[in-house]
This record gives structure tokens, sequence and C-alpha cells, in this order.
């Protein structure tokens, strides 16, 4: 029974946060990379790169 106690109190705890925590684990994760993509100067030195590597990434030039 007290294991049970322990874990609605975590939970009733960090429930407010959690939204909060998913939300900026995808602006990090998936909203950011992506906004960074779209700017000209990273393409250009995400190419400069993949050319230098001694190995073939399929799909990449």
């Amino acid at each position: 029974m007290a294991n049970e106690t322990e874990q609605k109190g975590f939970l009733k705890k960090f429930g407010k946060w959690a939204p909060m925590i998913g939300g900026a684990w995808i602006v990090l994760n998936i909203v950011a990379p992506l906004a960074l993509l779209r700017i000209p100067a990273v393409q250009k030195y995400l190419i400069a790169v993949g050319d230098k590597l001694p190995f073939a990434i399929p799909g990449m030039g």
C-alpha cells in the first residue's frame, strides 16, 4: 500500500510538468533541427562536411 501512495505522490508532483517537458523535447529534437536545415549557411556547411567524409552516405550528394 505504501508503494501505491508513493507512486501517486510522484505522479501528482510531476504531472503538471509533463506537458512542458514534452513540449521542450519536441522543440529541441524536432522543430529546432528542421528550422536549422532551412538556413542556407547551415546547408552549405553540411554539404562541405559531407564531402570530406571518407565514406558515402546514401541519398546525400
